[in-house]
Formats: C-alpha cells, sequence, structure tokens
C-alpha cells in the first residue's frame, strides 16, 4: 500500500507542477493575442451551479491521499486508521477548496458577464480602425470594466481610430457600430 500512496502523491504533485508550468508557457506564448469566448447566460434568475469534480478537487484529493498515507507509513500508524484519515483528509481538503475557492470563483466570473442585448446602445471608440466592407476594434465600459472586440461598420463604411461609436447589433460576437456624428 506504501507504492500506492507514494504513485497517487506524486501523481498529485506532477499534475500541479505541469498544468502550473503550462498555464505560464501558455501565458507566455499568446502574449499581444486575445482570445475570447462566450457563454449565454439567461438573466431570468440564473442559478450557480458547480460540479464539486473538477481537477482541482480531483488533485486535492489525490495528492493529501497520497501524503496522508506516505506519513501513515513513515510513523508506522495502523494501515487501516491511515487509510481511513487519508480519505477522511483527503475529501476535507477537497470540499474545503471546493465551498471556498471553486465556487465563488464561479459566482465572480459569472456576475460579472453581460448579455449582448444590454451592449446594444452604448458608446464605445474604436481603438483600431474599421476598414471599409472589412473589421477594426471596439473598446467599451461595462459596470467599470472595460472590454474590447471585433466591430464592423453596419453600412460597411470606414470607421478612423479614436471615433465614438454606438453599437447598434451583435452578430456572431462581431459589434456592429456607427460613428456618433453620423
Amino acid at each position: 500500500m506504501e507504492y500506492v500512496y507514494t504513485i497517487v502523491f506524486f501523481i498529485g504533485v506532477i499534475y500541479t507542477l505541469v498544468t502550473f508550468l503550462l498555464g505560464g508557457l501558455f501565458d507566455i506564448v499568446n502574449l499581444g493575442f486575445h482570445i475570447d469566448t462566450h457563454v449565454d447566460t439567461h438573466s431570468s434568475g440564473s442559478i450557480f451551479t458547480v460540479f464539486p469534480l473538477k481537477p482541482i478537487t480531483i488533485v486535492s484529493f489525490i495528492t493529501i491521499f497520497g501524503g496522508v498515507g506516505i506519513l501513515g507509513n513513515y510513523y508506522k500508524v495502523n494501515k487501516i486508521l491511515t487509510f481511513i484519515l487519508a480519505v477522511a483528509l483527503g475529501i476535507m481538503v477537497s470540499f474545503i477548496l471546493y465551498k471556498f475557492i471553486v465556487v465563488p470563483l464561479f459566482k465572480a466570473q459569472n456576475t460579472s458577464a453581460v448579455s449582448q442585448d444590454k451592449l446594444i446602445g452604448i458608446n464605445a471608440i474604436v481603438i483600431s480602425p474599421i476598414l471599409e466592407n472589412g473589421f477594426g476594434v471596439i473598446s467599451y465600459t461595462v459596470n467599470g470594466s472595460k472590454y474590447n472586440g471585433p466591430a464592423q461598420h453596419i453600412s460597411g463604411k470606414a470607421v478612423l481610430q479614436g471615433e465614438d461609436v454606438i453599437i447598434y447589433e451583435i452578430k456572431n460576437n462581431v459589434f456592429y457600430v456607427q460613428p456618433l456624428n453620423e
């Protein structure tokens, strides 16, 4: 059983290190690029539900389980008691991470999102020129947070950088805008 605890512990540690390093690597590779994803949420009373079996909770369980098992074997604690303690502490730490880290982060992520219909009619500024029959980038502010998005003039005209525009429509995550001075 000692080998099982050791293997499980190192799987948890290695997974944590690899995801940390790859996360940093992808942040370096994506410098200057902005990849945006969109999840539609219904504004009619959303209920925050998070499935508890997330990678962070699973990895924390197996790492704690393995670590407690290794310590129990090292200090020659009864094998059954070691197993029960390893399972109990693994579940407890996973629950604490889920309750106080995963769920609050999920709620914060979902409450900061604004539905696209609420963006119609707000002012924005062109930060990358919109080409004739082409695209550019606009910047808009919602609830004190600044966002960027691809934009096109509603009639296909060019719009210069720095011009104030109004968002008229959003289709396929493209903002169709018209300058305020038109």
